[in-house]
């Protein structure tokens, strides 16, 4: 629905613009023709019919306003109704109440009346043309008062400035008529001028998005408060003698994130080397590709802890020469141990390591992937597996990619990867040759992760299973599906659990990606059985209910909007590209939501752009309210990414209890690293970090 509306949308600006700029060139026509009586009634006649037909489209693009309105909701069309219709709307107004009457037929055109034609014309082509632009290039997300009457103002000098050069080209035009010459000379003078000051424009722009050599994470400017008590900022020097602006709350001290850590003492309970290298390795698919690896595998080699371990992980960079950090994706660490390049340490270049360390305090299935330049880090292989299993008095020790008497626990990473014949997708398990081969009678959990930016659906054919956990956390009462397929967001996960039956099981992706498929048998010997996928499980409806960590029914001490758009072209950081915007900003511009320790927060998330969007808070866990307006109807849904489609709203709450400064992102990797990135502060905390070619930080 979405994306009709939108696209039909943008198919009447554009016309409007069209119509209405031939209409402005036969009013300017009709200045020429008014003076000499020749032609004057057929160029009356074409600004009229220009005149109408741009009414009709104005009309049409209202009711396609209106269904959006009623199927989707205000906030996909507030900037619409509150900074565009005025834009279209009054000049279509004026000339309808000014122009319309001088063009009747038996009226005498004089030149206060060309001027009010061409002037008043050209100013609603000049409104046309500054909705199009804004809904391609500039879009006003949640208009503010600035935005509510800045474009106002631009229309408004538009049409004073049309009115002088009007109403001076009439006196000229009366007075000394022009040859068909000098009228082309002037005009192609007029576009030349025109194009250099396009091109200056724009080069200018160009040069103006370039991120400074060195910058800070957060700026002041982008402090949003969700309605809660405005915290005053302040510039605080740091123990690194670094100076940031930040939220102050009270008179608590100023705190960096980089004694935000985990225990600097004890012995860990769990303790791993991981190595950043590159080697070349063969795909499932049977491609060779050159990767990016930790301990020269891909995925990285899979950790297995317990909740209530201390685990303490040495990163090593061998010669990755961008640098590489360790993102712990799901897991709330402290903020020192959470892996962002420029925000809470500095990348980890060759030749160095640097050590995090930080108690577990949940279980489920998680992955940990470089958070340096991750949009290339990610997609060349530097990710693997974080297993959490619940503490070791109740169990097992499955979880490793391993059968275990009766029950066999296999994490599979879906991942694109490209490869000469362009992006292929593989599933990759930890050991194929055992994690196939599954006796039967055997309690099955697969862990399916997406390391891809692409959302994956996920298909098992041959048995009956449960989805048991989203993103780690458990689904209440799961019930048994044997049709339903998976869909999974980048970054998402979901552990199905079935028992082994006597024939083989597939597990495949869908149709798409045919070649990405495992068969499970009991001896390894089974042949892939691929069906015609099922409905999609709706995970808001799946499960029984249960009481939810938070409900709607609770006192809200903040409340934020994220609203998620694309911005068709735009310059960023130096180049042009399509752009994803927050709130109709693009980092470092999008906003940071600042809380206080303790505070319970909800957020809605509007996703207004033709793309689905897995969005990612870092350090917290939310539970899901709703969509579209509707409370889930199965199990609690407590998430690290949330898969928002285009025209979905979703309302998310999270308990504000890990203070610091996180990462709030889209976990396409691409949209983050153009613009959809975003951040979450605590009062009193500031960074010592910068991200910029001076430091060598890019987390994007």
């Amino acid at each position: 629905m979405l994306e009709a509306l939108y696209g039909l949308e943008f198919i009447l600006l554009l016309a409007l613009v069209i119509v209405w700029g031939l209409t402005g060139l036969a009013a300017n026509r009709l200045k020429y023709v008014s003076f000499r009586q020749t032609g004057v009634s057929r160029w009356r006649k074409a600004v009229r019919v220009g005149v109408w037909a741009g009414f009709i489209l104005l009309f049409l693009w209202g009711i396609v306003i209106t269904i959006a309105y009623f199927t989707l909701g205000w906030y996909f069309v507030m900037d619409r109704v509150i900074v565009m219709l005025p834009l279209l709307a009054l000049p279509a107004i004026f000339v309808a109440r000014s122009a319309l009457p001088f063009l009747k037929q038996n009226t005498v055109m004089t030149p206060k009346s060309l001027v009010f034609i061409a002037a008043s014309i050209h100013t609603m082509a000049a409104g046309a043309l500054l909705v199009l632009s804004l809904v391609m290039f500039d879009i006003p997300s949640i208009p503010d008062v600035r935005e509510s009457t800045l474009y106002l103002a631009v229309l408004v000098g538009c049409a004073a400035l049309l009115w002088l050069y009007h109403r001076r080209r009439v006196e000229i035009i009366r007075s000394r008529p022009q040859g068909i010459l000098a009228r082309v000379l002037r005009k192609t003078a007029l576009a030349s001028a025109a194009v250099v000051l396009l091109v200056a424009w724009f080069q200018w722009s160009l040069a103006n998005s370039k991120f400074p050599e060195s910058m800070a994470m957060i700026h002041p400017e982008t402090f949003e408060y969700g309605g809660g008590s405005e915290i005053p900022s302040v510039v605080s020097s740091d123990h690194h003698g670094h100076h940031a602006v930040m939220p102050a709350g009270g008179s608590a001290a100023a705190v960096s994130v980089a004694d935000l850590t985990g225990p600097r003492t004890g012995q860990p309970d769990k303790r791993f080397t991981l190595v950043a290298q590159k080697k070349t390795i063969q795909l499932a698919s049977g491609h060779t590709v050159e990767a990016w690896t930790f301990n020269g595998q891909v995925p990285g080699p899979q950790l297995v802890v317990h909740e209530g371990d201390l685990v303490e992980v040495t990163l090593r960079n061998q010669d990755i020469e961008q640098g590489v950090t360790l993102h712990w994706h799901g897991v709330d660490v402290p903020n020192a141990e959470d892996g962002v390049a420029g925000l809470t340490q500095d990348a980890v270049m060759p030749g160095e390591s640097h050590t995090y360390r930080f108690v577990v305090e949940e279980t489920g299935s998680h992955w940990y992937h470089s958070h340096q330049v991750s949009s290339v880090q990610v997609a060349k292989g530097l990710f693997g597996a974080f297993i959490i299993l619940p503490k070791r008095s109740d169990a097992s020790s499955a979880g490793n990619g391993q059968t275990s008497g009766e029950e066999a626990d296999v994490t599979v990473f879906a991942h694109d990867w490209e490869t000469p014949d362009g992006e292929t997708a593989v599933l990759h398990l930890p050991a194929p040759a055992q994690s196939q081969i599954i006796k039967p009678g055997t309690k099955v959990r697969l862990r399916l992760m997406n390391s891809a930016s692409n959302t994956k659906i996920f298909s098992l054919y041959g048995t009956p299973f449960q989805v048991s956990a989203i993103d780690g956390w458990d689904i209440h009462k799961p019930g048994v599906v044997t049709d339903r397929r998976l869909k999974i967001g980048g970054g998402g996960r979901y552990d199905v659990t079935f028992t082994m039956p006597e024939h083989p099981v597939t597990l495949a992706l869908d149709e798409r990606e045919s070649q990405a498929v495992v068969v499970f048998s009991k001896d390894g010997q089974g042949k892939a059985d691929i069906r015609a996928g099922g409905p999609i499980l709706d995970p808001l409806e799946y499960g029984a209910p249960a009481p939810a960590p938070i409900d709607d029914t609770a006192k809200f001490d903040r409340e934020f909007l994220m609203v998620l758009d694309q911005i068709y072209l735009g310059n960023y950081n130096g180049s042009s590209n399509h752009l994803w915007a927050i709130n109709g900003e693009v980092f470092p511009h999008t906003p940071t939501f600042v809380v206080e320790e303790g505070d319970l927060v909800k957020t809605r998330i509007v996703n207004r752009s033709f793309s689905e969007h897995p969005m990612h808070l870092h350090g917290h866990h939310v539970v899901v309210l709703s969509r579209n307006g509707k409370p889930y109807k199965g199990s609690p849904l407590v998430l690290d990414t949330v898969l928002v489609e285009p025209g979905e709203t979703y309302e998310v709450a999270f308990r504000a209890d890990n203070p610091g400064i996180w990462m709030d992102h889209c976990h396409i990797l691409e949209h983050a690293a153009l613009g959809m990135s975003m951040h979450l502060t605590y009062p009193n905390v500031t960074t010592p970090y910068t991200v910029g070619e001076a430091s060598g930080n890019h987390p994007e």
